[in-house]
């Protein structure tokens, strides 16, 4: 199985998986599309099973795609699989995406729709892509909940830049 070159975009129930940027981000209420946090290992999975997807793909190729050169325990795959399973099946009525075959592999079930990133609208625009932007951390001020007003200066302090 070759994953040396991911490529492409993904869609499936609500969200898009984004394989050259490597993000994946859900459609939210008004159809745009919002940054999903998953882990590194959890993506380069999702994006095996996505690519594969119809196809029972086992646990060694996966294994070996994702951790190459590595020896890992089955339980990695599993907590990984597991991981997978909370982010896409939240708030679900209907089946999962991912499908255990027993002593085979996984299987991703869900419908998917491969898309030129160009005419995905809401999450790029030329030729800016998710992973040029950059992101950027608001810190709050602090509240000094000591009611000591000569504590202040150090509630003040650790704000200001």
């Amino acid at each position: 199985m070759d994953t040396s070159a991911p490529t492409g975009v993904f869609l499936f129930r609500g969200f898009c998986l984004d394989r050259q940027g490597g993000g994946l981000f859900r459609v939210d209420d008004r159809g745009g599309f919002v940054p999903v946090a998953i882990r590194s290992r959890a993506l380069d999975i999702l994006g095996i099973l996505v690519e594969q997807h119809g196809r029972i793909v086992s646990k060694d190729d996966i294994i070996s795609a994702v951790w190459p050169d590595t020896i890992v325990e089955e339980s990695n795959l599993t907590v990984q699989i597991a991981a997978l399973r909370r982010v896409l099946d939240q708030g679900r009525r209907e089946g999962g995406c991912i499908r255990t075959v027993v002593g085979r592999g996984y299987q991703f079930i869900a419908p998917v729709t491969r898309r030129d990133p160009n005419t995905v609208p809401g999450i790029f625009s030329a030729p800016e892509s998710v992973a040029d932007r950059r992101l950027s951390i608001v810190v709050l001020p602090f509240t000094n909940l000591s009611n000591d007003p000569e504590q202040d200066h150090l509630a003040n302090g650790i704000t200001d830049v």
